[in-house]
This record gives C-alpha cells, sequence and structure tokens, in this order.
C-alpha cells in the first residue's frame, strides 16, 4: 500500500484509547479485539499489508488462535508512521501489580515482499523484540535478525516518501464486478478492499479450484464406467471364450508362434461346423490357449461383480453431477475447504440432506438439527461465522441454524420466527414463553470429546418465544419480504 494512503490512515486514527481484550492471529491477518466492540486488523501476509478498524461482529475468529496475552487489558492510546519508511507503531500501556506503567509497541511493517508484526518493548531508549509474527537471522536476511531479545532495526531500504496527498473519494471496483464503492475515509476503504477485493477474489479462486477438483472426479468416474461396461461386454462372452479355449486345447500341434488365427472343425457343434479363433501372433500356441482360459475363468466369476461395481459408479456418477450443480448456488461452500478427499466430501453431503431446509431467499436459508448427530453437523461444520444460531435455554432441542449467505442483517420477523422454531423442536413444544438463546455461530464452541451435539456457546442473547411448526413457518415464509 502507498505510504501516503496509509500515513493518512494514522492521521485519521491517531487519537484513540481502546482497552484489549485478546490478541488473535488468523491465516493472514492479526486480529486485537477491543472491548466495546471494535477491532484492530492488521492484514500482513501479503505483499501488500495494511490496517483497518472494523465492528468485531464483522470479523472472523472462528478459526485464529489467541497469542501475546502480555497484551491483554493494555490500553492502545497511539498510533504513529515512521517518517522514513512504511512501518507503523501501535503505544499500549498498562500498569503492573506494582502500579508502574508498562509499555509495549506494535511494529507493523506495511512493506513487500511480506508484512510482519513484531511486539516489542521500549528499554533505553530503543525498542527490544519480545516475539514476531516471522523471525528470521542473517542466514535468513543478511541485513538484520528478528529474534525476541535483540533490539528492533529498522529495514534497510532505499524508499522515500513521496508528497501525494489522499484525495476523496477513494472508489473500490469489487472482484466480482459489481457496482464501484465510494469511499470517504481511507479505513473505509481499506476495510471495503478487504472485504470486495481480497476475499471475493479468493472465494472465487476457491470455488474455481473445488469445481475443477469436481470435474476432474467426473472425468475419472466416466472413464471408470466406461472401462467396466467394456469389461461387462467380454464378460458377456463367457461361451465364446470357452469355446475358443475347448478348440485350442484340441489343436495345439496344428498352431505355431506368429500365426493370427486357428481355423478347424469345432467338434462342440452338433452340425461339426468350422470355426476360426482369432491368435495373438506374438504368443505361442499354449500362451494362447491361456490367454483364452482366463478370459473365460474372469468371465464367468465377473460378471455379477462388475455389475454391482458399474452400479456403484453410476451412483458416484451420479452424485458428484450433484455437486457439480451446487457451483450454481451458494451451497458449495458447504464442501469446506479445497483438496477434500471425494469420499469424505460426498459422505458429509449425504448427511447434509437429510437436514431440514427452509429455503427464504438468495441472502437466507433456515436448518434444522432433528438428532444429536446432525446438530453435530449444523453447529461444527455448516455454519458459518456470520450465521445465526438458536437453541432453547434450559430444555433439550434441535439447534436451528439461520443461513446468512451475504453477510447481512437479519431482520426481526426472521429472528423471531427462529426462536419459534427452535421453541418447536424441543421438549418445550406444548409450552408458550419459551426461554430461547440466540448468537452468531462463531461464539459456538464444541468440548474435545464431548457428546453428539453438545456445545457451549458465548455472546448470547435470550429472548421469550412461542414455538412456530413447520408449515406455519413455511406459510410465513412465503409472504417474507413481500
Amino acid at each position: 500500500m502507498k505510504y501516503f494512503v496509509l500515513a493518512q490512515w494514522v492521521m485519521e486514527n491517531r487519537i484513540i484509547s481502546l482497552t484489549a481484550e485478546k490478541i488473535c492471529l488468523s491465516e493472514a491477518n492479526l486480529i486485537v479485539v477491543f472491548k466495546g466492540g471494535s477491532s484492530l486488523v492488521l492484514h500482513f501476509r501479503t505483499s501488500n499489508p495494511f490496517p483497518w478498524f472494523a465492528d468485531s461482529k464483522t470479523v472472523d475468529i472462528a478459526a485464529a488462535n489467541h497469542l501475546w496475552q502480555g497484551l491483554q487489558n493494555s490500553e492502545l492510546y497511539s498510533i504513529e508512521m515512521s517518517d522514513t519508511d512504511r512501518i507503523m507503531h501501535f503505544r499500549f500501556r498498562y500498569r503492573d501489580i506494582y502500579q508502574n506503567q508498562v509499555e509495549q509497541v506494535l511494529v507493523f511493517e506495511c512493506m513487500p515482499p511480506q508484512g510482519n508484526v513484531i511486539l516489542c518493548r521500549p528499554e533505553g531508549g530503543r525498542l527490544i523484540i519480545h516475539d514476531a509474527i516471522n523471525k528470521y537471522t542473517y542466514a535468513d536476511n543478511p541485513q538484520r535478525q528478528i529474534l525476541s531479545g535483540l533490539p528492533y532495526e529498522t529495514p534497510r531500504t532505499g524508499f522515500a516518501p513521496g508528497s501525494e496527498e489522499v484525495e476523496f473519494p477513494l472508489v473500490i471496483i469489487p472482484a466480482d464486478g459489481s457496482a464501484p464503492i465510494l469511499c470517504n475515509s481511507v479505513n473505509d476503504y481499506f476495510r471495503s478492499y478487504y472485504e470486495l477485493v481480497i476475499l471475493q477474489r479468493e472465494t472465487a479462486q476457491k470455488k474455481q479450484k473445488l469445481l475443477s477438483h469436481w470435474q476432474k472426479e467426473l472425468t475419472k468416474a466416466e472413464k471408470k464406467f466406461a472401462l467396466q461396461q467394456k469389461e461387462l461386454q467380454e464378460a458377456e462372452q463367457e461361451k465364446t471364450w470357452l469355446a475358443y479355449s475347448e478348440m485350442l486345447k484340441v489343436n495345439l500341434k496344428q498352431m505355431k508362434k506368429g500365426d493370427s488365427y486357428l481355423e478347424a472343425v469345432n467338434y462342440s457343434d452338433p452340425e461339426m461346423r468350422t470355426m476360426r479363433v482369432p491368435l495373438k501372433p506374438e504368443l505361442g500356441p499354449l500362451e494362447n490357449l491361456k490367454f483364452y482360459l482366463k478370459k473365460y475363468s474372469k468371465a464367468r466369476q465377473g460378471r455379477e461383480k462388475i455389475s454391482l461395481q458399474m452400479e456403484n459408479t453410476g451412483k458416484d456418477i451420479a452424485e458428484i453431477k450433484s455437486i457439480l450443480d451446487l457451483f450454481d448456488t451458494d451451497k458449495w461452500q458447504d464442501m469446506g475447504t479445497g483438496g477434500a478427499k471425494s469420499a469424505e466430501t460426498l459422505k458429509k453431503l449425504k448427511q447434509t440432506d437429510s437436514l431440514l431446509r427452509l429455503a427464504i431467499n438468495e441472502d437466507w436459508e433456515i436448518v434444522i438439527g432433528r438428532k444429536a448427530k446432525e446438530n453435530d453437523l449444523l453447529s461444527t461444520q455448516i455454519g458459518k461465522p456470520n450465521d445465526w444460531w438458536f437453541h432453547t435455554r434450559i430444555y433439550h432441542g434441535s439447534h436451528v441454524l439461520l443461513r446468512n449467505f451475504h453477510k447481512k442483517e437479519p431482520s426481526p420477523q426472521l429472528m423471531e420466527l427462529c426462536c419459534g422454531l427452535a421453541a418447536w423442536f424441543s421438549k418445550a413444544r406444548n409450552s408458550e414463553n419459551v426461554p430461547v438463546d440466540y448468537t452468531q455461530i462463531r461464539y459456538v464452541r464444541k468440548p474435545r470429546k464431548s457428546a453428539p451435539g453438545f456445545v457451549t456457546y458465548t455472546n448470547q442473547k435470550t429472548v421469550f418465544a412461542d414455538p412456530v411448526d413447520v408449515n406455519s413457518a413455511r406459510e410465513i415464509l412465503s409472504h417474507y419480504g413481500k
């Protein structure tokens, strides 16, 4: 990202006071979650690093790891931009048990080929490295080392900040080709660029990778089916292979290597007609006999087996075609990450077919698990961080998931309906004012080795809802949005 744009972002956010709640590391971002509902995202694992502030509800930390507990409960009070390069200093402070003020600095290096985030502590007028996302020695970089306990040194580059200024509004063209977005702040620009360009591009690449994988699987299955058809055709010539074998047994002495056929009287034929048996010239008489005996044996034993194999292969082809049909909808994302084994994905998709689904529109879908294993599948595999999860408080019941395909805010009517369905699919079906908890799936966790369907959750809200059966729900949804 250009220096003057990063400098403008620092200028916009130079006056700040936020208390860190936790620090999370995902595949490409370092996320500082603050008390009060905001988060600082440092997008570092790229050749074009940049930061932005976001609402914590929109930041995905479901698969992130927690780190740097020493920053928890410390105050972010200052953001500074280097005068010489694309480097930001995020200054934190807290009071230790002796009420002494302790300061820590997050150094965010925003230059190619890849960004880095380094946790330092001021000491004697310089910064001492405590930890870093990317550590390296002189063997990796002859100019400097990034290792715990060493003084922090800025990178040696020939970069010189220019005198350009940001001109608003900043324009973003989404990766999906939709209408351009105008941003009146650099923070909005960075956040929108990540969501509408980087994430959309990654989603498109992931979709194409999965699509190519399943197209190859279909080609393999169809080739397999064609070979099995050929084998079945050969297996159906069992009597022919037997007749050929008997002819060769009787006439072995009349054959020699290099013959392309044997023509002799077929003594098995009541009319004693002449039969021509094709031979492989490269094989001798005995080898030709063994060749036809093998084909006869395989045909005799293989017809049923090949028919069963063809039936199974036909089912696989139908299932793979049904998977390819998913790429015309958003449901392809249920398959998870690319490279999944075909058998595992097919098994998972068969399981998802058993779930009760209530289609709403292209933005929303309600999914209900009616037994423990379905609840597990729904809450731990199908649900995405921005989906909404519902379950009755106190009473045993089903997990209800409101799929949020395009990260929108659900309407109160939709939330009320989901609460009613959660109440209906519970032990409190015949009650009124049933307490129902709801939260986003990002706050739902399954404890290790816990029983199927058992989860824990946080950040929930509780409402009292009257049960709503499926038929009534379908009637309500038929008028939804009209």
